[in-house]
């Protein structure tokens, strides 16, 4: 029985992973996906079919959020099976708590949405008091959905100092 070994360019991980191609360099660099094989003649990167797989759990743990740090313990630990699976379970655990996290922000969003489309309609039928007692009744709300746009504020500028830092290491590697 001949098994073959299907290879892929850089260009077709990319597009089967969906992660740009200079995402995937920077990946192999940071250690979250292993070596990447060279073609022996032209050193070009080529990727089998296990790293596609392992690029497309990637990315699905991405579009779930979860943060880079947990995805390359995930990564690294993945191949050691039953002895890492707890270490795993955790991590997806962690995640799933941030997850619900999100899911309670935005159903508080979705209520305040809801308590604002009240107001404006007392508002428009000409009910002052009404609304006033809207704003009253949902104090709590108003804080909680307040405090939730300012702990983004603070993330997106975390987020963006660690991007630049990432995009700063990655132009370094190509010096």
């Amino acid at each position: 029985m001949s098994t073959t070994q299907t290879w892929y360019t850089i260009r077709e991980a990319s597009e089967l992973c969906g992660m740009p191609e200079s995402t995937l360099r920077y990946y192999e660099q940071a250690g979250i996906i292993g070596p990447i094989a060279r073609d022996p003649s032209s050193r070009h990167r080529v990727y089998t079919d296990t790293d596609i797989h392992n690029l497309v759990a990637i990315s699905c743990l991405q579009a779930t959020g979860m943060p880079l740090a947990s995805i390359r313990q995930y990564m690294q630990e993945a191949p050691q099976g039953k002895a890492a699976a707890l270490r795993q379970i955790e991590l997806l655990e962690e995640q799933a708590e941030r997850l619900h996290e999100q899911m309670e922000d935005l159903l508080n969003q979705q209520r305040y949405v809801a308590f604002k489309q009240r107001y404006w309609r007392a508002i428009a039928q000409g009910e002052t008091d009404e609304a006033d007692r809207l704003v009253k009744g949902h104090q709590d709300l108003i804080h909680e959905v307040s405090h939730q746009q300012r702990q983004r504020i603070i993330e997106q500028s975390r987020f963006t100092t660690r991007r630049i830092a990432q995009e700063s290491e990655q132009a370094q590697a190509y010096v």
